[in-house]
């Protein structure tokens, strides 16, 4: 080590030590200077991971802001909504709340946007012959749109961009994939997991069995029903995505039931993918696999009898634990055959601050903080995510790990905007009842988009 810096630590660990035990004391500075040093409390309520996945970046805060304390505080993410409604009406809302990406255009009011600048406190070394410690205020640059859209991939610009201010950063990303279970692809005689909708089909059949009432008694894929599947909104709406439907119109308002017209003929995309995803739970289909009475499709996939089931990398860990003697193989999400761009359905989370956060200064500057370039990578790399940050995509694809959902982050996309994601979801989960009752598509088509539209209007 060069002998001038080694010098220069020894003179400021000291003096760093003695500021912290005698309560962030410094000498000079104005009044306006001392009271920004005083001990502030970040409360971050988290969802998506254990707090231990944050400590290390909890701790090298700590040694460059001194005065913050950083308290992670878990929350199940089905319980969150009701939690912070409580806490608002309390007064007691947490400093920093982690949100799904599809919440955040419905919590806007309640959050801080990023500001331009952050006032915060400084620790520096001054004097000639004596140094001395001196705590002074700084207006630091946060970050800005030119920079988020230069770092991040493009869904990332998309969600938490609004109303020209940025709303909160991600510190990883997550993407519709496929699970499936290697021993029954084998004996489908299927080396590999299918890559387009056509090959997926194909191995969906012949792991499905029936018996001879036609009674399923081995799933090939859960596709096509409501209720005992996970992210029915996200599958149907990657399918939309996929074939070309136009999810919304210019002005916001929601168009998945609308025909386009084509050399002179109008076709509905969004009946297309709405048959398409249905078709696997329609007794009368070559596709059939799936049907409402089956078990929740998590369940079917850990007694081994379900061949391929969607979800997410954050999804991993609990199936493993769930089916502990199933080899679990992971593929990219099936694309049309002969497409020429992949399309890939993103749902991650975002860290933001509360308006009512008595901290907001601190509050941001943390989320800067570890969002970095150089901490993000130790969280990723420590945690193994898929990367919400260009930077590190290409070393992510050369990783066995982390290749299939590295590979899907920069053409991954969502289109959800509106103030009311869980009314969405349900329009969605409602049309797909509707279709197997007997509702024409288009008009259970029609009838989502309705309910959609009524999200779309600020509240």
């Amino acid at each position: 080590m060069n002998r001038f810096l080694s010098l220069r630590w020894f003179i400021i660990a000291p003096l760093m030590l003695v500021l912290m035990l005698t309560g962030f004391g410094c000498r000079g500075g104005s009044k306006k200077v001392k009271e920004s040093v005083q001990p502030v409390t970040i409360n971050w309520w988290r969802i998506g991971g254990s707090p231990q996945e944050v400590a290390n970046l909890v701790s090298e805060y700590k040694q460059i802001r001194p005065n913050v304390t950083i308290n992670v505080i878990p929350v199940r993410e089905e319980e969150l909504e009701q939690s912070l409604v409580q806490a608002l009406a309390d007064g007691q809302a947490p400093d920093i709340v982690t949100f799904p990406n599809t919440w955040l255009r419905g919590w806007q009011h309640r959050l801080a946007p990023l500001p331009p600048t952050l006032n915060l406190p400084y620790l520096e070394i001054a004097g000639t012959i004596k140094k001395e410690a001196r705590w002074v205020l700084k207006n630091i640059p946060s970050l800005d749109i030119k920079t988020i859209r230069s770092r991040y991939v493009d869904v990332v610009v998309n969600d938490i961009y609004l109303n020209g201010q940025i709303y909160g950063l991600p510190q990883s990303l997550d993407t519709l994939m496929v699970f499936y279970n290697i021993d029954l692809l084998n004996a489908a005689q299927f080396p590999e997991a299918p890559a387009t909708w056509n090959d997926f089909k194909e191995a969906s059949q012949r792991i499905t069995k029936l018996d001879r009432q036609g009674r399923l008694l081995q799933n090939g894929a859960a596709l096509g029903t409501a209720d005992n599947i996970p992210y029915v909104f996200d599958i149907l709406s990657a399918l939309m995505m996929q074939n070309g439907t136009p999810m919304t119109k210019p002005n916001g308002t929601a168009s998945f039931n609308e025909a386009l017209t084509v050399e002179g003929e109008n076709y509905f995309p969004g009946a297309d993918a709405l048959r398409f995803y249905t078709d696997f739970a329609n007794p009368t289909k070559e596709t059939y696999c799936w049907s409402a009475e089956q078990q929740n499709a998590r369940e079917a996939f850990a007694g081994g009898k379900l061949g391929f089931i969607f979800g997410y990398w954050r999804d991993l860990p609990t199936l493993k634990a769930m089916a502990p003697r199933i080899r679990i193989g992971i593929a990219k999400f099936p694309q049309i055959e002969g497409s020429f761009q992949t399309s890939y359905y993103a749902n991650y989370f975002i860290e933001a601050v509360m308006k009512q956060s008595q901290n907001q200064a601190e509050a941001w500057d943390f989320i800067q903080f570890i969002n970095a370039p150089k901490q993000n990578k130790k969280y990723l790399d420590a945690n193994k995510k898929p990367t919400a940050q260009r930077e590190f995509v290409t070393e992510q694809l050369a990783d066995e790990n982390l290749s299939v959902p590295a590979a899907q982050v920069l053409t991954a996309k969502n289109w959800y905007r509106g103030y009311n994601y869980k009314v969405a979801e349900n329009a969605f989960m409602a049309m797909v009842r509707q279709t197997l009752t007997g509702t024409t598509y288009q008009e259970a088509l029609n009838t989502a988009a309705k309910q959609i539209n009524q999200t779309m209007k600020k509240p």
